[in-house]
């Protein structure tokens, strides 16, 4: 997924993510590997972080390998994966879950009589 544009949201991707130069996204991104050439302000768990010249990241980022080339900008905390070991949100979200409805209120008819 290439962003060039403006996003704000979350963004679960087993792919890669690149935020373009003129990229700016808001939100928070789960993917095995993030590249930032231009803005992201939020929370990331990714196996890799690139932010390249000119990219910038505001927020936390937890990441097993995380590279910031020079005249790249990162302000916030980074965590290291547990056990350098990187699980992707996108692994829970493709398997079966079961989803509960709850039942809609009963209704109960009434008459009402006319005097």
């Amino acid at each position: 997924m290439h962003i060039d544009g403006s996003l704000e949201g979350n963004i679960v991707a087993k792919s890669n993510v690149t935020i373009g130069k003129s990229g700016s996204v808001s939100g928070m991104i789960d993917t095995n590997h993030l590249v930032v050439s231009g803005k992201f302000t939020g929370n990331c768990n990714c196996h890799t972080v690139e932010i390249l010249p000119q990219g910038r990241i505001d927020g936390e980022i937890a990441a097993r390998e995380l590279v910031i080339e020079k005249s790249g900008e990162f302000i916030g905390k980074s965590t290291v994966h547990k056990d350098n070991v990187y699980n992707g949100s996108y692994d829970s979200v493709n398997k079966a879950s079961k989803v509960v409805i709850p039942e809609p209120p009963k209704v109960e008819k009434v008459n009402i009589g006319t005097k």
